[in-house]
Parts: C-alpha cells; structure tokens; sequence
C-alpha cells in the first residue's frame, strides 16, 4: 500500500557549525605555520642533528662488536678512526684525480686554442675573439679543487667538532631514546605493538644500510680498477659517483657509470668504451646477485623507486647531504610498514625468522 502524500514525514537535518570547531581548525592552521617556520629557521640545525644521529647509527653494530674485544672508550675510537681513514682516503683520492686532470687542462688548453688560431677554418674567427688569451685569463682563475676544501674545512670546522661530539653521544643512545618516546604510549596493547614494529624494524633498516654502504664500497673500489685500467681520466671521482648511485637498486650501478663510458666513448676508443659497458653490466649483475640474495632477506627489500623520491626530495631541501639522509630514512620507514605488515599476518614466518637469527 503506497502511503499517501500526507502520511509522509519530511525530515530535515541541519548542520551547525559553532564557534568551538573554527577555533580548533584556526588554530590547528596557526600552528601548522608556526611549526613550519621555527622547521624552517632552524632546517641547518636540524640537519645536523638528524646527520650526527645516522652516522651514529651506522656505527653502532661496528662499535658493539669491537665492545666484545676492546673497552668501549678503544672500541669508538677506532670505529672513529677507519670511518675516518675511508671518508679520508676517498676525499683524498677525488682531489688528487682532479688536481691531475686541471693541471692537463693548464698544459693542453693554451696549446689547443693555439692551434684553432693557426687553422684555416676557424682561425679567423679565433683571432677576432682573442681565444688564446681568453684561454689564458680562464686558466689564471682556475684554482686547484683542494685549496677550495681546505678554506671550507677550516670554515666549517666548529660545524664538524659538533657534529663529531653529537655522535659520540649518540652512539648507543638512539635505541634508548626510541624506547623512552614509545613509552609515553598510555595504551599497553597499542605500546607493545609500537615496540615490535620499531625494534624489529630499526634492526633491518640499520643492517640494511650498513650492508648497502659496504657493498657500494666493494663496487666502487672494483669501478675503481676498471676505469684505472681503462686509462679514463679521473678513475677515482668516477668510481665514487658508480658507488654513490649503486644504493639505487637494479639500475643505479650502470647508471653511474656512464661518465666514464662517455668519456672513453669521447676521448679514448669505441672498444674501450665497449669493455666498459660490458664490466659495468657485470658489475650491476653482480651487485643484484648479492643485494637480492645476500642481503635482502637477512633484513629488507627496498624498491629503487623508494631511493630515487627520497635522494630527489632531500637534494631539493638541502643539497647532498640532505639526499643521503633522506634516503635513509626513507629505508626506516620501509622497514616500519615492511614489520607492521608482517604483524597483521603478512609475512609473519619472515618476521619470525629474522627474530630468530637476531637472537
């Protein structure tokens, strides 16, 4: 029986919006611009404290095992000490190989603007611009890249001695930190999750980045090889930007090695440059093979699409630095939903298998 018109009930809903819900979205706006302003004003602070508190990190598993051998006051200072003999020695090589390659450019450069002056198709046009002294001016203020580190080392060295006495405290701090924040969790079922989910995923996104790192020092020193044998000039810095990309995965290796590639291509052989493609495709088998068997299931598989936001992203707020710490991150946060997944029931015989050779 259909009801008729009068039997019908209109219903109306209205919707008041008082004064109390603007107050809260006001202020929630008011903060938000506070919040991003003092992030802003103190980003180079901020920076500093979240580089000291991965480097810290990085450290830590190097420092515990020395811990078992040496006092832990010997067992930092040496870790100190062949972190800063790598970085050193890396820095050093770099320099060296473009302190050769500006002074060839001083020795061939005044030659070569000499001999387009004597040539019959462009002589002229060189002589009218003046190219051999205009060589000659570009190559007065041409400064040698280790003076240019030495002025900003003694500039920055109050930054690096702050840095270096925030890590010393940091070292087998952060853990403890993590679990005094965890603690503020009034709820106690919530609170154990969030502890699973962060010291299951803090232990495989600290061996991940530690084992990655060591695997882009193995690629980069044997990069380092080739391009000496190959004769490519610079063979040091070249190796250093292969090992730098190697954290992307699947590509990141061949990528960087492209340089050197065009390089060869461009002032050495076609074959040369073809026994170059050839290691660097070897090379990024090679580092797949170990990366995907070796290391990924003793902690996490990380995607390149992951790495390449997260080195894009930090480059555009703070340069080189910024890239690699974002990155890091970047692999903390995947290792999180990477364990909160895992507890929901997805990969929880992962999960019980990594507990079980942690221990």
């Amino acid at each position: 029986m259909t009801p008729s018109p009068t039997d019908r009930v209109e219903r109306r809903l209205r919707l008041v919006v008082g004064p109390e819900p603007v107050a809260v979205v006001l202020l929630g706006i008011a903060l938000g611009l506070v919040l991003f302003g003092v992030a802003s004003a103190g980003r180079r602070y901020l920076g500093w404290a979240l580089a000291s508190a991965i480097v810290a990190i990085l450290l830590e598993p190097a420092v515990r095992w020395l811990d078992r051998r040496l006092p832990r006051a010997l067992a930092i200072i040496a870790s100190f000490l062949v972190l800063g003999a790598v970085i050193g020695g890396i820095t050093l090589g770099v320099l060296r190989d473009l302190g050769e390659q500006v002074d060839r450019l001083r020795r061939a450069a005044p030659a070569a603007a000499a001999e387009i002056e004597q040539s019959e198709r462009f002589g002229q046009v060189a002589r009218d611009i003046e190219l051999v002294t205009r060589v000659d001016e570009a190559l007065a203020d041409l400064e040698d890249p280790a003076s240019g580190v030495g002025r900003q080392v003694a500039s920055s060295a109050g930054t690096y001695f702050l840095c270096l006495i925030l890590t010393l405290s940091l070292i087998g701090a952060v853990p403890g930190l993590i679990r005094s924040a965890i603690n503020q969790i009034g709820d106690e079922r919530r609170r154990e999750r969030v502890s699973n989910v962060v010291s299951v995923g803090f232990g495989r996104a600290q061996m991940y980045l530690v084992l990655t790192l060591a695997l882009a020092l193995g690629v980069g020193l044997l990069a380092w090889g080739a391009f000496a044998l190959e004769g490519v000039p610079a063979p040091m810095a070249l190796a250093v930007a292969v090992a730098a990309l190697s954290v992307v995965p699947g590509v990141g290796v061949f990528v960087g090695a492209l340089p050197a590639l065009l390089l060869e291509a461009g002032l050495g052989t076609g074959f040369g440059a073809a026994r170059l493609a050839f290691a660097a495709v070897v090379l990024q088998a090679l580092h797949q093979l170990v990366l995907r068997r070796y290391i990924a299931p003793r902690t996490l598989l990380v995607g390149p699409a992951v790495i390449v936001i997260a080195l894009t992203f930090g480059f555009e707020v703070y340069g080189i630095g910024g890239a690699a710490y974002t990155a890091a991150l970047a692999v903390f946060a995947v290792a999180a939903v990477d364990v909160g997944g895992a507890l929901q029931g997805k990969g929880t015989g992962r999960l019980v298998r990594h507990a079980a050779t942690a221990d």
